[in-house]
């Protein structure tokens, strides 16, 4: 029974951002840190359904659409608890961290995925998710070093106008650099969505949306910023706030996620008729 809600919770994985978020924040963390286990349970006993026994070209792709999945889903589990607070420093170190090791799942996942690819053309194009994603990593993991970093510093307590040039200059390189994690990883994902749709085992119209998220996600957070001209909420103009849904982190996970699952989809539909042609060709023998 559990293996079978989990079968189908895979396809909804993402929503449980928003559920966890509330956990986290409108009750306690350890509510949230619960909630978290819950998902990750779910989306394990979704993967053990689907996991039955394959041959060793299905394994190949089955262990990168897996990691695809654990990553995604590590990434919406710790990911809610943020956005990272100053004033909560062990809540913004166990954000920053989990997104991280999520990240790093789904990159391991991407380079499984393409790897297993039959296509030349496929995997050329996987090969550009991959090495976007790792980029995107590492800016990633020297933003959110020093964002940690800045928020252990006293500087942080000082009023605005107190505080020194270089802590300006800082903030300018965390902002820049935040638009470069944005657009490697929404470029990674646009990447690995056509290659899995060259492979065909993501229909081109899935694919095409996939592709179309993810070119609003590399727009999203430069425009938002752009767009803002001010320090209320009130100075922030209406398409900023259509821009909200591409700005979590969390969200890059979004289509590798989702090619993981249908892939997973894939090589469980296949595998019966793999399995039968197979017997028959044993008892031919």
């Amino acid at each position: 029974m559990l293996r079978r809600v989990g079968a189908s919770y895979l396809w909804v994985g993402p929503i449980a951002l928003l559920p966890l978020a509330v956990l986290y924040h409108a009750v306690s963390f350890s509510a949230g840190l619960a909630g978290g286990m819950v998902h990750l349970a779910l989306v394990a006993a979704g993967i053990h359904q689907n996991a039955l026994k394959h041959s060793d070209d299905a394994r190949a792709l089955l262990l990168g659409t897996t990691l695809l999945i654990i990553g995604g889903s590590e990434v919406w589990a710790t990911g809610a608890s943020g956005p990272p607070n100053p004033a909560s420093l062990s809540v913004a170190v166990f954000n920053q961290a989990g997104l991280t090791l999520g990240f790093f799942i789904t990159l391991l996942g991407l380079a499984a995925t393409v790897a297993a690819l039959s296509s030349r053309v496929a995997r050329a194009v996987g090969a550009v998710a991959v090495s976007s994603f790792a980029l995107m990593l590492v800016v990633w993991v020297l933003h959110a070093s020093l964002g940690i970093a800045v928020y252990r510093s006293p500087i942080v307590n000082v009023p605005p106008a107190q505080m020194p040039e270089w802590f300006g200059i800082l903030r300018d390189f965390m902002a820049i650099s935040g638009i470069a994690v944005a657009i490697g990883g929404y470029l990674s994902g646009a990447a690995i969505a056509e290659a899995a749709t060259r492979s065909g085992w993501v229909r081109r119209r899935a694919g095409l949306l996939m592709s179309v998220y993810c070119l609003i996600g590399i727009l999203a957070f430069p425009l938002s910023q752009s767009l803002r001209t001010g320090n209320s909420i009130g100075d922030i103009p209406w398409l900023a706030w259509l821009m909200i849904p591409w700005l979590p982190p969390a969200m890059m996970c979004v289509v590798p996620y989702y090619v993981g699952v249908l892939g997973l989809v894939q090589v469980t539909e296949r595998q019966p008729s793999s399995l039968a042609s197979e017997a028959a060709l044993s008892r031919s023998l």
